[in-house]
Formats: structure tokens, sequence, C-alpha cells
């Protein structure tokens, strides 16, 4: 259904109807005012999230950098304004006025559009480069010896994972467009010179001895990234490395493989079955990694190995799980696990 575009006045008093405290309809609505203002909808959104009980400035800014226009429209603020009790003022709009607000709003998306395939243009460039600088970094700073106490902690082997063999650090320059390894003393040397506060664009990957790290590669063996744990179970990803269908192996038999969020979970259930495992890292890329282990593996029977809590309300990694199982035609299972 299309709408008038909402003047400033009639957007603020609208999110006004609209609690700030749930965190998908917080997304969601910043995803909506994102479309349609692109990021001269930020201050609204800002602002209004200040209603919110959990709200925190930095956050907000992070997020509203993640967030992908396109996704959710405006009517989804008209339809939860409204059904919060919000009705839309009555006005005779006249020609001139919806023909210039309409016109803004085309403007609006034209700009956002143009914006979206610069930012996306520019994302393929970070993600090279961060994908060249683990290259190197694989070559030359990893090795397939070492110990962990996370993986002791977890009860669990080393499957295709590394450890680094000394402090490696990749710098990645969103300005820029290039990330750099530094190792040993250029580690401190490269904190040393960092501005206070750190600017936006500069962002760090830090690998530590002591750290597990897994290659993360696409259907077709390229690396794009690391995910790195360390030894309290941090997990680390780097800015910009790309994930999205992208997974870490563990090889076994192949008549079954199992598809697991983390490390630990698919490293316990290749012990106990012998499967090969791809660890996806979380739910959201467990839909993206299945086709891709479909394409490699064709005649495989596809186990979506989930993590089961039945103490956390809802039991959303059960409930994901099943749902993301139905979807693709594979067996769920759960294991009484420690979470990965």
């Amino acid at each position: 259904m299309q709408h008038d575009p909402l003047t400033h006045d009639e957007l603020r008093l609208a999110l006004s109807y609209i609690p700030a405290d749930d965190r998908e309809t917080w997304i969601n609505i910043g995803n909506a005012l994102k479309t349609e203002y692109g990021d001269e909808g930020f201050p609204a959104w800002d602002k209004w999230s200040q209603g919110g009980q959990s709200y925190n400035a930095a956050d907000a800014k992070s997020v509203w950098r993640s967030l992908s226009p396109g996704h959710v429209s405006m009517g989804t603020v008209i339809k939860l304004a409204t059904d919060a009790g919000w009705t839309r003022a009555k006005h005779e709009l006249s020609a001139e006025d919806r023909c210039r607000l309409k016109a803004e709003a085309e403007e609006r998306r034209r700009r956002l559009a143009e914006q979206v395939e610069a930012d996306q243009a520019k994302l393929a460039r970070m993600q090279a480069a961060v994908a060249d600088a683990c290259e190197k970094v694989l070559a030359l700073h990893l090795t397939d010896q070492g110990s962990s106490s996370y993986l002791d902690r977890k009860g669990v082997g080393a499957y295709g994972v590394l450890f680094p063999k000394r402090s490696v650090l990749i710098s990645i320059d969103a300005q820029r467009e290039r990330a750099d390894v530094w190792v040993g003393s250029e580690v401190r040397d490269w904190f040393a010179q960092l501005p206070t506060p750190r600017p936006d664009h500069l962002h760090m990957f830090h690998l530590k001895t002591g750290s597990v790290v897994l290659p993360l590669r696409d259907y077709q063996g390229k690396l794009w990234a690391f995910q790195s744990i360390l030894p309290n179970g941090t997990k680390l990803f780097p800015r910009f490395g790309r994930k999205a269908g992208c997974c870490h192996i563990i090889p076994g038999s192949r008549e079954v493989i199992g598809i697991a969020e983390g490390y630990a979970t698919g490293a316990s259930v290749h012990e106990a079955m012998g499967w090969t495992v791809a660890v996806a890292l979380d739910v959201g890329n467990m839909t993206r990694v299945v086709p891709q282990v479909q394409q490699c593996w064709p005649d495989a029977r596809l186990v979506i190995c989930g993590d089961d809590d039945p103490e956390t309300e809802g039991n959303p990694g059960r409930a994901k799980s099943e749902a993301l199982a139905t979807e693709h035609g594979c067996l769920p299972a759960f294991a009484d696990l420690e979470a990965s």
C-alpha cells in the first residue's frame, strides 16, 4: 500500500507511539528510516531510540552503520504506530505540496540508491583487502600445532584450526581502503601511534598467542576471513571480513554432513559421529552455508546441529535450527552440549 510521504513532524509523532525497547523492532524501524531517508534518518531514529531503557549512544551509531536499506519500508513504521493508537491527521495536501513531497522522496531514494551501490562496491574492495591480509597471516604467522585452554575447557580437539606463532595485528583502514599486517613489536608500535579517540575508519583484528583461529572459506575453498577465539571464549571477527556463505570445515565422513553454529558444538558432533561438520559461526549464516554444502556434496544427508538451551526463554537456538531444517529439507539434531 502506498502512503503519502510523512512530514518530519508526522514522523516524530508516529515514532512516539512505538516503544523502543524491543531490539527487533528497534532494528526494523532503523532499517525503514534508512531506506526512506538514508543517513538523514539517523537523528530521528536516534532521538526515538533514547526512549528505550537500554539505549547506548555508541551502540546506536554502530548499529545504524550496519543497517542495510531496502529490507523494511516506511509502511512498517506506519502500521506499528497505527496499531499502537496513532492516527495520521487528516488534512488535504495541495497538489503542489503533494507533488513537492513526492519529488523530495524520489530524490532521497535516488541518492540512497547511488549510495547503496557505492557502499556495496566499497564493501567488496574491503572484503578483498581483508582476505589478502588473512592469506599473508596464514602463510607466515599461523601454525597447526598449538594448545588452547578454550579447547581444553570445552573438551574437544583441534580440527583444522590454527594457532598464532606470535602476536599479529591486521589493521583495517576504511578510508584508505587497505588492510595491513603487523607482527611482534610492530603491534606495540601501531597501538602507540593510534590516535585517541580511535577514528571511526580505523579497525583492528588482533591475533594473540593462546587463541584458536578458524579459517573461513567459501565453497570453492577461498579464504576470506578468520574467527579467533580467545582463551576466555570471546569470539572476534575482522571488520569487513566476509562471513556470508563461508564456514570452517571439520573433515570426516561425508555420507552425513553436520551444520553447526560454533566450533565447540561442531567438534563435539564430529567426535561423537565421525561426520564432516561445517561450522557457520551463527544461525543467520547457517542458512547461507546449507546451500553451499548441498552444492559441494549433493549426495550427502545434511543435519542441522542446533544449540539446545532450555534455560533461555523460548529456546531460540532450538527453534531457529528446527525452522532452518524444515526450510532446507534437513534433519535437526540436538545434543546435551555446553553452548559453544
